[in-house]
């Protein structure tokens, strides 16, 4: 089985975070979990997936793969990963419904308050883009924000009022605390999940952006002793850049 390292290409490191984008950040996560050699590099231009999203990885054949489940599911298979191995019916399967209510529901309330809000906006488009050429910023950043705005009307919650928006962050957040409860992770030991709970908890409670929902995160204490505890052991040498 090979041992290449992984050629992983995402946004540039800010706000003290492993990444900004939740899927960036579960996509490193995992495989420093998993133990799989890799590289990040940061992205200056449109992503070259076929989807136009990030994260996504060059392979050792020269192609791109992109979507952060499909990376770790194909990394698993080829290499013979698995971090489920340990769960039962049960766990696998609240596995997978915390996984939806994460990246499915609470990532788009997340999204609305950093590309649709004006004031989440204002600070994002800075920070993620600040680095890119100016012609990037110029051009291309406006295109992808209104593609995002686009998306996150077309999935739903967009349409609703702050204050729709911030209750349906409430009930999720409230339901992710009960499930983790005090364990040290959401099973007896880490899994997949961890991944990409802890990518999604630390967006959302370890930010700059003085922001409802990140404002309400912080508020729940398992989930930031539980983001201290994973950042702790997975990322040692802490995350760099704070601006």
């Amino acid at each position: 089985m090979s041992q290449q390292p992984v050629v992983m290409w995402q946004l540039p490191r800010i706000w003290g975070l492993p990444n900004p984008s939740p899927f960036c950040a579960k996509l490193e996560t995992w495989l420093r979990m998993a133990a799989v050699p890799y590289e990040t590099r940061t992205i200056t231009g449109p992503p070259k997936s076929k989807s136009g999203k990030m994260p996504y990885i060059e392979r050792p054949d020269g192609s791109v793969m992109s979507d952060s489940t499909a990376i770790i599911e194909t990394l698993s298979r080829e290499r013979g990963i698995d971090l489920d191995a340990a769960l039962s019916p049960e766990q696998r399967g609240m596995s997978v419904l915390l996984q939806r209510s994460l990246e499915e529901h609470l990532y788009f309330l997340m999204l609305h308050e950093r590309w649709v809000d004006e004031g989440g906006w204002a600070r994002c488009r800075a920070d993620y883009f600040g680095t890119m050429p100016a012609p990037v910023r110029l051009l291309v950043v406006p295109f992808v924000r209104r593609q995002v705005t686009r998306d996150a009307r077309g999935q739903g919650l967009s349409r609703l009022s702050d204050a729709e928006r911030l209750g349906r962050a409430r009930a999720d957040l409230d339901a992710i605390s009960a499930v983790l409860g005090e364990r040290d992770f959401f099973f007896d030991q880490p899994s997949n999940i961890d991944a990409t709970a802890f990518a999604f908890l630390i967006n959302a409670t370890q930010t700059p952006l003085d922001l409802p929902l990140h404002r309400e995160a912080a508020k729940r204490e398992n989930l930031v002793r539980y983001v201290a505890r994973m950042g702790e052991r997975y990322y040692p040498e802490g995350f760099g850049d704070g601006r």
